[in-house]
């Protein structure tokens, strides 16, 4: 088991970071953040998952190791002479306040195939040394990531299984002569590869200089329509014959969910084939996200203990997630094949939230994973209920909220039921406007708590309330209102810096050490 050491932190993704180009990236505006995070006496940034999609969630990749390439500062390759400043600003469309992702899809890999370009006419020697040493340490992923990217670029975009039969069934002897065809195309990913790799180890090693420790997230389940799951189709619960997923993941009905969840992710064939390898696909991924950030949250950890299966239809679509069923995972023998390959003490921290059992907590335990609270999910029942303050055990993360959730003041306003504000209101014991400074109110419960690490959603620093929830789970992945949500330097006033300083302070989460300078970006 690794113990967390008291400290506080801030939970924003990357892409809601202030710029200029649309979105959210791993520039100067990343180290401005982590300055912030830094004057704070905040030890912790915690951030959504950073691989590659085409989708607006970060949770829809293309791959599970891949990055990002939407991530990838555009400045920053001015800095290497990748890019001239003309090169962004000749062409950048008007952005607004909130990510238009359909405008960024459009126009940023536009100049990020400039900046290759760039490099192929200019930069052939030391910059093409790294990255064929790049391409050959992460061989393992990248060639079939590059190649899935190319040819699904040649067949029009389309989801593989509706490529021609030879390209669908990953014929291996067609697939060379696709390397052949699309050298270029697949140049291009594995420069953007490497470009994205160096500019997060770059930021990260900023981070760590300043004592903050990044912690990323890793989805359960990956989408159907990835390098992943195309490249090792016997590792998933597929039909043989069309290749088509025979289940795909989701949550049952319940209380808050009436109709359950649709996620749609095809379901690993955790007693099967994947089984037969020793997990050695999901212990590399896991792996390789540990060489990306300090500590990794799983995201759904009870998907190992047990999925929901949903049945497909006749029609070929999914069934209603009333129509699935809890299959029983290998979660034990898994976890205790990804220790003997990566070792004791992993830096894992567990979403052990929604439909939870005894064999959920004990799989939980058992592996000495770190495990969550949730301070809005705290005030709707009895003084027993788990996520009350008083309830924390030291070694597990306390939220506010986390990136599903409204913010702590639209909460109260809008989400909360009267019970959970009444039961609120006397466990704060206050008085006046209950409203008031409500944001504030959470943060200090969060940060008083025994719990070893509290973790505040930025919104709730910036007293941010409508309209700035990052994922609304209760709407579709890509439902347009969802991930979009970026914060302005403005947003930001001193006394909230004041703020977050003192509790963290008051609260023994920051311990002074010798100060580091600003480092010039």
């Amino acid at each position: 088991m690794i113990k967390l050491n008291r400290a506080s932190g801030v939970l924003a993704h990357i892409t809601s970071l202030h710029g200029p180009n649309g979105i959210g990236d791993i520039g100067n505006e990343a180290y401005k953040f982590i300055d912030f995070l830094y004057k704070c006496n905040q030890k912790v940034w915690q951030i959504l998952p950073l691989t590659a999609s085409e989708k607006p969630s970060p949770y829809s990749g293309t791959s599970a190791f891949a990055g990002n390439p939407l991530l990838i500062s555009l400045e920053k390759l001015v800095d290497n002479g990748l890019l001239v400043q003309s090169d962004i600003e000749s062409n950048r469309p008007t952005f607004g306040d909130r990510i238009e992702h359909n405008k960024v899809f459009q126009w940023k890999p536009n100049i990020l195939n400039r900046a290759y370009n760039n490099y192929k006419q200019n930069y052939l020697g030391k910059l093409k040394n790294e990255i064929d040493t790049f391409a050959k340490k992460e061989h393992y992923w990248l060639d079939d990531y590059t190649l899935y990217m190319a040819i699904k670029a040649e067949q029009n975009n389309q989801t593989w299984s509706k490529w021609p039969q030879g390209l669908k069934q990953y014929d291996k002897k067609l697939l060379e002569q696709k390397r052949h065809e699309h050298a270029d195309a697949i140049d291009q990913h594995r420069f953007l590869q490497y470009i994205f790799f160096q500019q997060w180890h770059q930021l990260k090693r900023y981070a760590n200089q300043h004592e903050i420790t990044i912690i990323g997230d890793m989805p359960l389940y990956v989408d159907y329509d990835s390098a992943d799951v195309w490249a090792n189709q016997s590792l998933f619960q597929l039909d043989p014959t069309t290749s088509l997923p025979r289940v795909v993941s989701g949550i049952p009905p319940d209380s808050i969910e009436r109709d359950g969840q649709l996620w749609n992710n095809p379901i690993c064939d955790w007693t099967g084939n994947l089984r037969k390898t020793n997990f050695d696909w999901w212990t590399r991924r896991l792996k390789k996200c540990l060489e990306t950030v300090d500590v990794l949250r799983i995201d759904h950890f009870r998907g190992l203990e047990a999925y929901w299966a949903i049945p497909m239809g006749s029609d070929g679509k999914p069934k209603s997630p009333s129509k699935g069923a809890w299959i029983k995972g290998c979660g034990d023998e898994f976890l205790t094949v990804v220790i003997k390959v990566l070792g004791n003490d992993l830096p894992l921290i567990v979403e052990d939230l929604g439909h939870l059992t005894k064999e959920v907590f004990d799989l939980r335990d058992k592996y000495g994973l770190i495990g969550m609270r949730v301070l809005h999910f705290a005030f709707g029942s009895d003084p027993n209920n788990l996520y009350l303050p008083h309830n924390y055990v030291q070694n597990c993360v306390v939220y506010t909220g986390t990136h599903d959730n409204n913010t702590s003041l639209a909460w109260f306003r809008q989400n909360a039921t009267k019970k959970e504000k009444e039961n609120l209101i006397k466990y704060l014991q206050k008085e006046g406007d209950p409203e008031h400074n409500i944001n504030w109110d959470l943060i200090r419960l969060v940060h008083a708590s025994v719990a070893n690490l509290s973790i505040v959603l930025f919104q709730d620093i910036l007293g941010l309330a409508e309209d700035c929830q990052m994922n609304n789970p209760a709407f579709t992945p890509d439902y347009e209102e969802n991930w979009n949500w970026r914060f302005k330097w403005k947003q930001l006033k001193q006394s909230d810096k004041d703020k977050l300083k003192l509790l963290t302070n008051i609260y023994g989460r920051y311990r002074p050490k010798e100060r580091l300078e600003e480092s010039t970006k």
